[in-house]
């Protein structure tokens, strides 16, 4: 009995810590990943912090532009996409919201939605894969065209309008027409996964990710990016390929 007993403790403190369990990673995009314009950044860049919470995973997405490439247009100085990798057991099960950040203003035809208001309607997110240099990414978010299996966070089914509808800088680098619409200066994103991540999932995700400005016009990095690291998961099993190797050469030479 007393066992027994045991054993519930220990799984209830076990599921408690799980749920409680928590860890943020913030990166900044400074590093050029390429693009229709090739011009020197000049300024361009972006931030995103993530939030890890059980099976909750926060997204704040942040233009922290202090200037434009030369040739950008309006829709160009939007933040249009943020692409990521998922440990390949692990996807995006639902998009819960998207909302308007603190200290951020809705612009153009959302001048009227302040902090905390939803923007649902005009992003989507994706286990589909992107378009042009988001192709290579498992997951998207997004308020771009051109991506594959879109679902909004509204809970409907449909393209998005982008690139308006994409997150401007603050102050703003470029004016947004009227019958536009933008935010300024950030969106927070919140998704429900179909597993946890560990910290070092959750950095190896946020390192390696990347954001798209305008339509294809411009990619960021940051500068921890290295794609020829495996990820946490693929790590183990490595690992575990390499041991299976050594055995067998070890049966064999006896």
């Amino acid at each position: 009995m007393c066992l027994r007993a045991g054993i519930i403790a220990t799984v209830l403190a076990l599921s408690s810590t799980v749920a409680a369990w928590s860890a943020t990673i913030t990166v900044q995009y400074t590093v050029d990943a390429g693009g229709s314009n090739n011009k020197p950044l000049n300024g361009l860049s972006a931030m995103a912090t993530f939030i890890a919470s059980g099976n909750q995973l926060n997204v704040l997405l942040k233009n922290t532009s202090t200037g434009l490439p030369v040739g950008f247009d309006v829709s160009d100085s939007l933040l249009v996409s943020l692409g990521f990798n998922l440990p390949t057991n692990i996807s995006i099960v639902s998009g819960s919201a998207a909302v308007i950040g603190s200290g951020s203003v809705g612009l153009g035809q959302w001048s009227s939605r302040g902090p905390g208001a939803s923007v649902a309607e005009e992003w989507a997110w994706t286990n589909g894969t992107g378009g042009d240099l988001l192709s290579t990414y498992r997951q998207i978010i997004t308020t771009s065209q051109g991506n594959h299996g879109l679902k909004k966070f509204n809970g409907t089914t449909g393209t998005v309008g982008g690139p308006f509808g994409g997150i401007a800088a603050s102050p703003v680098l470029a004016a947004i027409p009227g019958p536009q619409r933008a935010v300024s200066n950030s969106i927070e994103f919140s998704l429900l996964l179909s597993g946890l991540l560990t910290e070092a999932q959750l950095k190896y995700m946020a390192d390696n990710s990347i954001v798209e400005y305008g339509s294809d016009v411009r990619y960021l990095k940051t500068p921890d990016s290295d794609p020829r690291v495996p990820e946490p998961a693929s790590l183990a099993l490595v690992a575990i390929a390499a041991v299976s190797l050594m055995r067998r050469r070890l049966r064999a030479r006896a």
